[in-house]
């Protein structure tokens, strides 16, 4: 759990730089503390199983980090870098992508309780795109921008495409490795 509040720790922080936005450096910064959390998230499950203290609660406290470090923070932050300038619908595109976020980790919580109840073992496949990984998406293009000194930022329809995409995909039917055995 001591991982899984650092996550959110993150999430809060990051959200906080986004928010703040006075420099360019903000959104950079916002971004690397967004990775370090998908840092934390993907050890917590691991710690968690290599110790043997999975709980339900476990399950739960990730859900909730995750949808503020993974979709809270990361919409925040592409709504000030980017989606800002297209005003109504920047917001609604950000808010699509928290909303998918949480629909999609409440999906996952009802399988895995679902799952613990029939004593099966996790499978080798989730249903839609993980929050995280959808989350490392949109920081990678911040990230990326910084790299190219501010050049990629004038793309704020196409950001805004590939942010409606990923919310889609997290809603999705489509399977993607979990990577847990």
């Amino acid at each position: 759990n001591l991982f899984t509040l650092s996550s959110l720790f993150c999430g809060l922080y990051a959200t906080i730089l986004a928010a703040a936005g006075q420099a360019a450096d903000d959104y950079y910064r916002a971004a690397l503390v967004i990775t370090f959390a998908i840092f934390f998230d993907a050890f917590d499950g691991r710690v968690a199983r290599l110790t043997k203290t999975q709980s339900a609660f476990g399950v739960e406290i990730d859900s909730l980090s995750d949808v503020v470090s993974f979709g809270v923070a990361p919409a925040t932050l592409i709504y000030r870098w980017s989606l800002a300038e297209v005003g109504t619908v920047g917001l609604l595109v950000s808010f699509a992508f928290v909303a998918c976020g949480a629909i999609r980790l409440a999906r996952f919580n009802l399988i895995a309780h679902r799952e613990a109840a029939a004593g099966a073992k996790p499978g080798k496949y989730i249903i839609g795109l993980p929050i995280p990984g959808a989350a490392g998406v949109l920081v990678s293009l911040v990230v990326a921008n910084h790299v190219a000194g501010g050049n990629l930022r004038g793309a704020t329809v196409l950001l805004a495409i590939v942010t409606i995409g990923l919310s889609l995909l997290m809603v999705s039917r489509v399977r993607f490795r979990s990577f847990k055995d």
